[in-house]
């Protein structure tokens, strides 16, 4: 269902002009809602969220743990008002980190540093969970960047996982939501983080890449139907919080 009366827009923290909202903002838009995006290089995100139905962080080079930077001590200060007010969150890699952080969680470099296509799978806890419940039992590719990892804040529920790293995606509350990996992203945006990420592309060597260059066309299908299914399920969240308040 879309949103059909006039609501308060969805907060994007953009960390980077290269990490955009792609199909997550595709998805908002076609479902009638509006976006307000903020790039945290030129601008600070708002102190307080009572201009917003929802806050979605997406990922970037930073760490959760460099609080000393002000843009990132600014969204640790709006994530624990959005957990204090249960204002709905969706968190993106570095916005999962974050989100995390805020709950009291630990940032520390992931045990495998995740890089390209890699699966992910859903925990008993996703077979109930209106956005996880369609992750499939045999787990589904997705793509991954990143080289820290979380640990699960206490009373929040694991909903996807995988060997290496197993705090893949949580949920705090009704509509808060952390996923460490990228369901938003197209294969424009993963050559041009290919293509700047001097470090992951080291990493990975001329091999790897193109292994994850080759493997986007079967992959991308099936990760960006669940990134639908998983927006949609999110903003019908958006439009039972938004009810309440106005009941």
């Amino acid at each position: 269902m879309g949103n059909t009366s006039r609501q308060k827009p969805i907060l994007i923290v953009q960390q980077l002009e290269c990490e955009p909202p792609a199909l997550l903002a595709d998805v908002f838009r076609e479902q009638g809602w509006p976006c307000h995006t903020i790039m945290v290089q030129t601008q600070s995100p708002p102190h307080q969220l009572d201009d917003y139905s929802g806050l979605v962080i997406m990922g970037g080079s930073q760490s959760a743990s460099e609080h000393h930077l002000p843009h990132i001590a600014q969204q640790i200060d709006l994530l624990r008002q959005a957990i204090e007010q249960d204002f709905p969150v969706l968190g993106i890699c570095l916005g999962a980190q974050l989100l995390a952080r805020s709950a009291g969680a630990n940032i520390s470099p992931s045990p495998v540093r995740e890089l390209g296509w890699h699966p992910v799978y859903p925990t008993p806890a996703a077979r109930n969970d209106p956005l996880f419940s369609s992750l499939p039992d045999e787990g589904l590719h997705v793509f991954q960047w990143h080289g820290e990892t979380f640990s699960l804040p206490i009373g929040t529920a694991l909903l996807a996982t995988h060997p290496n790293v197993p705090h893949q995606a949580f949920r705090i509350s009704n509509a808060q939501y952390g996923l460490q990996f990228h369901v938003e992203v197209d294969e424009t945006i993963i050559r041009t983080w290919a293509d700047i990420g001097t470090g992951e592309r080291a990493h990975l060597g001329s091999e790897g890449v193109e292994l994850m260059l080759s493997q986007s066309p079967g992959y991308m299908p099936a990760m960006a139907g669940f990134c639908r299914r998983l927006a949609t399920a999110w903003l019908n969240l958006l439009q039972e919080a938004n009810e309440t308040e106005s009941g």
